[in-house]
């Protein structure tokens, strides 16, 4: 009897402090960092290391690999800004390289992820003219 009551307690206060820390972060949500030039440095690091994954994801696929260290050295050359206009293409940039993530681990020969990668050079291209102009 006495070890039930304790556990009842315990669950009520472990559903009480979890219901206490959910509201707080929808009162006050994490602050946001401010876009910056160092912000989207690692925003292009991280698409590098997507691709990289990939590249593992797809090994046994020649054509597939090759493509994707292209695809890779461009996207590391890319020159960090915080252009609005430019992390808006890179955010589409990170979202069309995730689809393809899913895609290559599905199936590495679909030909979604060729029209995916034409995408993500058309961002590419859409990025370097808004920096340019």
């Amino acid at each position: 009897m006495g070890m039930t009551i304790f556990y009842i307690i315990l669950a009520v206060v472990i559903v009480g402090l979890s219901v206490f820390f959910l509201v707080r972060e929808v009162k006050s949500p994490t602050k946001k960092e401010p876009y910056t030039v160092i912000t989207n440095k690692r925003q292009i690091e991280k698409n590098v290391q997507n691709i990289e994954s990939m590249i593992k994801l797809a090994d046994g696929n020649d054509t597939l690999c090759n493509k994707l260290v292209e695809l890779k050295d461009e996207i590391r050359f890319l020159n960090p800004t915080k252009n609005p206009k430019v992390k808006v293409i890179d955010e589409k940039i990170s979202s069309r390289l995730d689809d393809m993530k899913i895609e290559i681990t599905k199936d590495v020969n679909a030909e979604t992820i060729w029209r995916m990668m034409e995408e993500v050079e058309g961002f590419i291209a859409q990025r370097i003219k808004e920096l340019e102009g």
